[in-house]
């Protein structure tokens, strides 16, 4: 009791004073391997042994004074280790760092890099330990959207909570944003996510969103804005990519990309006698099947989980079709063990 006491009264202490601390003001023991990690440019470190030495050596006091070390990127390493140590304080030390914007660079695969703001990274490691309950999700996200809505965090919590309408205003005003002010997914992700709300004076503001963004690599964000509120300002819409993208252009030669399952599923959502024309082209002109694979081409595999989704009985016979084609195994499991949605539709906040 006494030593958690004293505990948080350092990490009170300290929270007054950011971002101060320098090697020398750490005992001895770890000096060395401070100022070799102060050398590291970026994330992962590549002196592990340094990394593995502080990981092993400092103290819950000490890390907690690393969190105001004046390099970023030390700053980064020591909320991992509070995380992975499990310690008891990291969700307040997390919040209490949602201002360090001072940016750090990460190489999140073998050839990607990004900048990342201190913050930005610590709530990713928070959340990718599993470590924060429902109502710190739901706490920090109120955190994030209504007082850091700059961090790079707040367009993934954007696109994946449950409409509220205390975050209305800023979701409309990001998918308000021009091209030439932000890359389309911040864009789009927003407007999937206004379209959620469902409100009827936000269909104009939308359909002229999504109308100019079918050719765009972040397509599938407008097929999920549809499907999502499936208004009927929105289908011609998407009558328009049918006929320029997939009239004539499924052949067996060529496999297709997931925009198609999203544009399946939206134009499932209609359940009207046109969806299911078009959703009957799909699936009766075959794409590329991998001759190793006994599963079903892309076209009726696209097809079948989206009149799954959205099942009305006038797909009835597709659905049939399609399941005949199938191992009779995993025919039975649809709708008991099949996963119909993607594993980017996972719920993170």
């Amino acid at each position: 009791m006494i030593k958690t006491v004293s505990i948080l009264f350092i990490f009170c202490m300290l929270i007054s004073c950011k971002k101060k601390y320098e090697t020398d003001d750490f005992r001895t023991e770890l000096k060395p391997y401070l100022e070799r990690l102060s050398k590291e440019k970026h994330l992962p470190v590549s002196d592990t042994t340094a990394m593995n030495f502080i990981e092993k050596n400092a103290t819950q006091e000490e890390l907690i004074k690393l969190m105001n070390f004046q390099k970023p990127l030390l700053r980064v390493l020591s909320y991992r280790i509070i995380v992975k140590r499990g310690e008891p304080e990291y969700f307040n030390i997390l919040l209490d760092h949602l201002d360090d914007k001072d940016q750090v660079i990460w190489w999140y695969y073998e050839d990607a890099e990004g900048r990342f703001t201190v913050s930005d990274l610590m709530i990713r490691k928070a959340q990718e330990k599993n470590g924060l309950s429902p109502i710190q999700k739901k706490f920090l996200v109120q955190k994030v959207l209504l007082e850091h809505p700059d961090l790079e965090t707040s367009d993934w919590m954007i696109q994946n909570i449950n409409p509220e309408e205390k975050y209305y205003k800023l979701i409309k005003s990001r998918a308000a944003l021009t091209d030439q002010q932000n890359n389309c997914g911040k864009r789009l992700g927003a407007a999937f996510a206004l379209s959620k709300f469902k409100k009827k004076e936000d269909v104009e503001f939308l359909h002229n969103i999504f109308k100019n963004h079918t050719n765009d690599y972040c397509a599938d964000w407008v097929f999920r804005g549809i499907e999502t509120f499936p208004d009927e300002k929105f289908f011609p819409i998407l009558e328009t990519y049918f006929e320029q993208k997939i009239i004539n252009k499924l052949t067996e030669a060529e496999n297709i990309y997931p925009d198609i399952l999203y544009f399946a599923r939206a134009v499932a959502a209609y359940k009207n006698k046109r969806s299911t024309e078009i959703l009957n082209y799909i699936e009766t002109h075959n794409t590329y099947r991998n001759k190793w694979s006994a599963g079903l081409p892309s076209n009726k595999e696209y097809v079948l989980k989206a009149t799954l989704i959205h099942y009305d009985k006038m797909y009835d016979d597709m659905i049939s079709r399609i399941k005949k084609e199938m191992n009779p195994c995993d025919a039975n499991k649809i709708g008991f063990g099949l996963i119909l949605q993607e594993h980017e539709e996972d719920r993170t906040w």
